[in-house]
């Protein structure tokens, strides 16, 4: 009996490896494996749906914020002649740049690069330093917000460009992004080549927090000797615009872009209004 049970026992043992080496249990076996492979490869797109839902979202936020953050505002620029009917100040028109990293008109301690700056100072006019630099930044595609450079050249209520004498003023209007500079330069009529100006770095518009600039902005606003026109006395010389014969009359100097320090007898209110 004992000897019966045991190859019974080794039979049942047989039968059962056979059975699992059989073909049909192999294929259970392998369409076990293909359902877990399935089931896997769900879960697996499932997870990578969400991920791409999550980062679509945050992307979208993300765009929201620099939708926040990169709306224009509006600014109006005046620059006013303040002072009285005797002083000496009188202001010519002008030009202005505005940019995310703005190209200075000049470098102090250096001598004018020849670009406009000259004509400007010492006649009033702006219109060969605007074209230099529209010509410069034309095709120029390095991520720049936005980049504009214009002349002002009209008086607050006139109707054709001139100069502006004591209790005028010129007003220009720009649309910046936070980030963005502001520069401009106007000519000191009664002398040979000064002209008020921010320094070389400009006026950034909006603080650290994005808030626009707002209020007057003189203290921001220099006179500077650009060095190309030998000096006379403020209001007397032959080669400054109201007594000169023609333009580029004077005698050069060949100097260098200084502050003007010796001279104070002036008054200008420079102010810039977000909108």
């Amino acid at each position: 009996m004992i000897m019966k049970r045991n190859v019974l026992g080794i039979f049942l043992i047989l039968a059962f490896v056979v059975a699992a080496c059989s073909p049909q249990a192999k294929a259970t076996e392998v369409m076990k494996e293909e359902e877990e492979m399935a089931e896997e490869m769900v879960e697996e797109e499932i997870m990578a749906e969400d991920e791409e839902m999550e980062e679509s979202e945050d992307e979208m936020m993300d765009e929201e914020g620099t939708d926040e953050e990169m709306a224009q505002t509006n600014f109006v620029v005046r620059i006013e002649n303040i002072s009285t009917a005797e002083g000496l100040t009188v202001l010519a028109p002008g030009a202005y740049e505005l940019n995310d990293h703005p190209v200075s008109f000049f470098t102090p301690g250096e001598a004018d690069r020849g670009e406009g700056l000259e004509a400007l100072a010492e006649d009033g006019d702006p219109s060969g330093l605007v074209d230099t630099i529209n010509q410069m930044m034309a095709g120029m595609d390095d991520g720049m917000m936005s980049f504009v450079s214009d002349v002002f050249n009209t008086p607050v209520g006139g109707d054709a460009p001139g100069p502006v004498g004591p209790g005028g003023a010129y007003e220009f209007a720009i649309a910046a992004y936070p980030g963005q500079y502001l520069t401009f330069a106007t000519m000191f009529v009664h002398s040979n080549d000064w002209f008020f100006a921010p320094d070389q770095e400009g006026i950034a518009l909006f603080d650290a927090d994005g808030v626009a600039l707002n209020g007057d902005i003189t203290d921001l606003v220099y006179l500077w000797n650009a060095g190309t026109e030998v000096d006379q006395t403020p209001g007397e010389g032959a080669d400054q615009p109201p007594s000169q014969a023609g333009p580029n009359t004077g005698e050069a100097e060949n100097g260098l872009v200084g502050l003007v320090e010796s001279f104070s007898n002036y008054q200008i209110l420079v102010t810039i209004t977000p909108q």
